[in-house]
């Protein structure tokens, strides 16, 4: 009888194994599926190290905050449970004794109790079962201190990152204007300060509560039978109080720092003025003062029962200054009554502030402010640039350009070229500038019939090539192209060995590349031609275990069963490059126009990342009000308010296998290196840069249209001028397409910085606010030792210089150009005028503008047609550059 039990137990207990092994696997696949894909990937990108610090930095933080707070509530709830169970001897115990035989009242230092006294009696003490808990039931207690740690410092949980940025931090090498504080302390240090207050003011009021009623309580019980609580716990609560009293006092003490915050003297300028120096600070010191005496008057009526008189008064006076404070009424009246009838000379050093630190937070403290000579007077003769110059005037205007290669390029249903990019090649041995652009996958583009799962995940798997064009042409010549067709061919020796787009700027699905059934490549003269991937990058797929891995991750069953899937195959996921890079570092702000380079080798891109903050002190935002209709504000195409930024990290991307590589382009940002500190395997050095890349860098629009609307306003750096915005700029508004817009900065190769050197510039006209002449031209080079530098040329404020709209105006005024614009419109063709671009070609402020054709039917691919060209208020409209400068000298 004993073997048949024993032999059963053991078939139980195996099958019961059996059924573990069977069920748990799948069940735990099925809830980690998804972290368990994410992992493969970071792990394929080489950041597996890195995936891993994203995931535990915020666990540690938790776990940290959780146990010291665990301490604290589990050291506080122990000691109230040792005060209520102590034994009183000596005198406590005759008084004790006393005042049960005579019913006298026990004096005030006998406030005590016995052990016995504490344990349930036999009179229904049962009810009271949370006595008992409280004093004796330790388990109670650190179950109890736990729940209220966690709940505590859940907070920090969502603010993890900004507690390891401040351990992190480097110094910024700047002092704040009042305090003289770094400004690393404000972009780290004040955000995670003012968050443990909140958290120390919640563990505090909270375990004051619960102390409170505890002890509350049992004096009530113990008082039933004359006793009283040990003199132990008023100290108790007197250490509780007076911690809350310091934590609000420390509160106080940042409140000095968030004035520099203040917005109460703008749109005159941003930060504190003379009204918050001299009436508000002195009131957030004045309630530090009524704080501690209140505190302190709070202990001593706790321990030495003082009158309660004290209390009261340093209440009131308290309340009163916080009053005060709070009152608008008596900021307003030094405002109206001591500051506005001399208002400069009050505001006069706080201006200052305001202007040194907008300057310092973004990066505009070094620009180089250049008189321009206005050139192309009465008796000079018109003047046309030179054959380098014609050759990187941009007439070709992208947002058109994409238009032509659509038509022209993309050659089948399933390819498309989602942008066109600015960049500059040297071709021939001459540097000039292009358009390039990639020819990307869009399956959705596909027949329906075609969209099935096998053309989906193995057939159409990837892109093919790209192509480039020069910015400037002849004006109804053919469309002149570097690179062009499929496989890519080109007549000025541009190479491309591998020219397969796998990631790029479409929403792509996800693939498994190299398979069994072979890839479509590109469409070749005896059919379609069949590839391979032959990357390492990639998740490998081919194990069943991955295979149902990802079966379940997608819900797709045939990922299990099909033949497809090889030994080398791999699945690619996560293929649209700004998503992509937003997963893997969402703390960093994203240019909106990554763009295509062009090497040998492969296609690679390249995408700008900011590091943006809203604590610089004493600088002013941009996009403050966002959302509403602010008067005043600076205006950035980076969607958040911010008032600190910096172009920190360069990412290239390969548009083949995906690699991705972070480079830190400004050291000196402590963000950015707090970050490099935080993730050391993350950002490499600018050192490392690749050379095939190096000469692709380029300044970011984003940043530059952020940098020349604060500089509109904040290149008045003198007070006096500065107060009254008689100077103040704006970008000009034209017309385009029958709608006004403003022309903002756009990319050039030009010679405008140095005569002898081409450079790729941005450039940005610039008007007086309100006016349509020309004040400014602010440019930044993205070349060599030049990158960055930033260079205004300003011109003198009592000459007309047309501005975009004048000219603008011009060319619709005349009737040349009108009957022209007439005949061809009879025809049925669709005019476009493309973007006025202003040059200064030989010191002479120039605009040039395109005139594209659209031939009337169901194909309308835009034809470069005509240049407008306008020197000194002279227009000419011809059909090359060369032809209208000579127009215009022909009119002079």
């Amino acid at each position: 009888m004993g073997k048949k039990t024993r032999a059963c137990r053991f078939w139980v207990v195996g099958f019961g194994v059996f059924l573990v092994i069977l069920v748990v696997p799948p069940v735990l696949a099925v809830f980690y599926a998804d972290t368990l894909v994410e992992f493969w990937w970071y792990q394929s990108l080489g950041l597996g190290f890195y995936f891993w610090q994203r995931l535990l930095y915020n666990y540690l933080i938790l776990g940290g905050a959780t146990a010291l707070f665990f301490a604290f509530f589990y050291y506080n709830f122990n000691l109230a449970s040792r005060l209520l169970r102590v034994r009183p001897s000596g005198s406590a115990n005759f008084f004790l004794r006393l005042q049960r035989k005579f019913k006298w009242a026990a004096p005030r230092n006998a406030l005590v109790m016995t052990e016995q006294s504490c344990a349930p009696s036999d009179s229904g003490e049962n009810r009271r079962s949370w006595q008992w808990l409280i004093i004796n039931s330790r388990r109670f207690y650190v179950l109890a201190s736990l729940i209220l740690a966690l709940f505590v410092a859940y907070p920090l949980y969502h603010h993890w990152e900004t507690a390891l940025l401040f351990l992190f931090a480097p110094s910024a090498g700047i002092a704040d204007p009042v305090y003289g504080l770094d400004v690393s302390f404000y972009l780290f240090g004040l955000p995670l300060f003012r968050t443990i207050v909140y958290e120390l003011l919640l563990a505090l009021g909270i375990l004051l509560i619960i102390l409170s009623v505890v002890y509350y309580l049992q004096l009530r019980e113990l008082s039933s039978r004359h006793l009283f609580l040990p003199p132990g716990v008023r100290r108790h609560l007197s250490v509780i109080i007076t911690l809350i009293f310091l934590v609000s006092i420390f509160e106080l003490l940042m409140q000095r720092y968030l004035l520099l915050y203040r917005d109460s003297n703008t749109p005159l300028f941003f930060g504190p003025g003379y009204t918050d120096m001299t009436v508000v600070l002195p009131l957030i010191w004045s309630s530090m003062m009524a704080m501690v005496i209140l505190g302190a008057t709070v202990v001593l009526y706790i321990n030495k029962r003082c009158s309660r008189i004290f209390v009261l008064i340093s209440t009131f006076f308290l309340v009163a200054i916080i009053g005060l404070n709070q009152w608008g009424a008596l900021a307003q009246g030094v405002q109206d009554i001591v500051v506005e009838p001399d208002e400069l000379a009050r505001q006069e050093p706080y201006i200052r502030n305001n202007i040194d630190a907008t300057l310092n937070a973004f990066d505009l403290t070094e620009v180089e402010i250049r008189p321009y000579v206005v050139g192309g007077g009465a008796g000079q003769a018109n003047s046309g640039p030179g054959g380098l110059e014609l050759r990187n005037i941009p007439v070709w205007d992208r947002d058109m350009l994409i238009d032509v290669y659509r038509e022209l390029q993309e050659l089948r249903t399933y390819y498309r070229f989602p942008q066109v990019n600015s960049d500059r090649y040297t071709i021939e041995g001459e540097y000039q500038q292009v358009f390039v652009a990639a020819r990307e996958l869009d399956f959705d583009r596909l027949p329906p019939d075609s969209r099935n799962w096998v053309n989906r995940w193995f057939k159409y798997t990837h892109g093919y090539g790209a192509v480039m064009s020069p910015a400037a042409q002849v004006g109804e010549d053919t469309k002149k192209w570097f690179l062009k067709d499929i496989p890519p061919q080109s007549d000025v020796g541009v190479t491309l060995e591998q020219p397969a787009i796998y990631f790029g700027m479409q929403d792509l699905y996800d693939v498994i590349a190299p398979n069994a059934l072979r890839e479509i490549s590109y469409p070749g003269k005896d059919g379609v031609v069949l590839d391979d991937y032959s990357s390492e990058s990639g998740i490998p797929i081919y194990s069943w275990f991955r295979r149902a891995i990802f079966a379940l991750y997608y819900r797709d069953y045939k990922l299990l069963f099909t033949q497809a899937i090889i030994p080398e195959s791999k699945i690619l996921i996560r293929r649209n490059v700004p998503s992509t890079i937003e997963v893997v570092t969402p703390f960093l702000e994203l240019d909106s126009d990554p763009y295509l380079v062009i090497t040998p080798k492969r296609l690679f891109w390249i995408v700008d990342a900011y590091t943006l903050s809203d604590l610089y002190p004493y600088a002013e935002p941009v996009n403050r009000g966002l959302g509403s209709d602010p008067d005043s504000s600076m205006v950035s195409p980076i969607q958040k308010e911010f008032n600190y930024i910096r172009n920190s990290v360069k990412i290239v991307v390969d548009a083949y296998n995906g690699d991705m590589t972070y480079y830190l382009a400004d050291p000196n940002d402590p963000i950015a290196r707090a970050y490099q500190r935080m993730y050391p395997s993350l950002i490499k050095g600018m050192d490392e840069f690749p050379v095939a890349l190096r000469a692709h860098i380029r300044y970011p629009r984003d940043l530059f249209i952020t940098q020349m609307q604060v500089y509109a306003k904040y290149h008045q750096t003198d007070p006096d001028a500065f107060y009254g915005q008689e100077d103040r700029w704006m970008f000009p508004r034209v017309s385009r397409e029958g709608e006004v817009q403003s022309l903002l900065p756009y990319y050039v190769t030009l010679n405008l910085i140095d005569p002898a050197r081409f450079e790729h510039l941005l450039i940005a006209p610039m008007n007086p606010e309100g006016r349509e002449n020309m004040r400014a031209i602010g440019l930044v080079s993205s070349d060599g030792d030049n990158y960055g530098r930033i260079i205004v040329y300003s011109f003198p404020t009592g000459a007309l210089i047309h501005g975009p709209s004048q000219i603008d105006a011009l060319i619709n005024q005349d009737s040349d150009i009108a009957e022209q614009f007439t005949l061809w419109g009879r025809g049925g063709a669709e005019i476009h005028r493309g973007k006025l671009i202003l040059i200064m070609v030989n010191g002479i402020i120039t605009y040039v503008q395109p005139v594209y054709l659209k031939a009337a039917g169901n194909v309308a691919i835009p034809q470069l047609k005509r240049v407008i060209v306008s020197q000194n208020g002279k227009v000419a409209m011809e059909p090359s550059l060369e032809a209208a400068f000579a127009a215009l000298s022909r009119n002079e």
